[in-house]
């Protein structure tokens, strides 16, 4: 109770530099602050297949994210969190309407961005397949597809769905070379954004067991 206290005596300023070194009251109370914004900007927006609360549940992770990266050099956090909060809705609409709301629901595996050619089988690649899933694994599926064309998306999907290689090279007129290259590139595509993915996931899952 103290610390709650305390907390409300706090600047924005503040509360974000304690949020930033995992003070979870500090982040509940950034967010109960913020909330209000983060439902006028989601208020702007309508998507064909998605629920008011989806468009809220994102601009809640863009305010998570303007917490994890603000810097208070560049501008004030208000500012910074409206870009982050209003960027964030606005990916996940042009998510949905390029995947037409084909969430996938399988879980993404860790030798995705592992190389495949290593004859060390435990090789550790610094990933937590258990924080790949449910809404944050959407999230990471939404980023994946600014930076993959439509192909690329559509072999990502089979290729966690444990489609086979031929079978993969047939639903896309290709041959499994062809496959496997692309695979590859995929993959060294990716790993920049699951790199990024990780760290504010596992900031908010530091904050979640606190």
């Amino acid at each position: 109770m103290r610390l709650k206290y305390r907390l409300r005596n706090k600047s924005t300023q503040e509360l974000i530099k304690l949020s930033q070194s995992g003070v979870k009251e500090a982040v509940n109370f950034v967010i109960e602050k913020f909330y209000p914004m983060v439902v006028k900007i989601s208020n702007q927006y309508y998507g064909e297949w998605s629920e008011q609360e989806d468009l809220i549940q994102n601009g809640l992770v863009g305010l998570i994210k303007a917490i994890y990266y603000y810097k208070e050099d560049k501008s004030n956090f208000s500012t910074f969190a409206w870009k982050s909060i209003d960027s964030e809705i606005k990916s996940f609409l042009t998510y949905l309407n390029r995947r037409k709301h084909r969430i996938l629901t399988d879980s993404l595996k860790v030798d995705l961005f592992a190389d495949e050619e290593s004859d060390d089988k435990n090789v550790d690649v610094g990933y937590e397949p258990s924080l790949l899933d449910g809404y944050f694994y959407d999230e990471l599926m939404m980023d994946l597809s600014k930076i993959l064309d439509d192909e690329e998306l559509r072999l990502l999907e089979m290729y966690v769905q444990k489609v086979p290689y031929k079978e993969m090279a047939e639903s896309i007129g290709k041959n499994v070379k062809y496959v496997d290259n692309s695979l590859q590139r995929i993959k060294q595509k990716a790993k920049p954004v699951l790199d990024e993915y990780m760290l504010i996931r596992t900031f908010i899952f530091k904050v979640e067991r606190m």
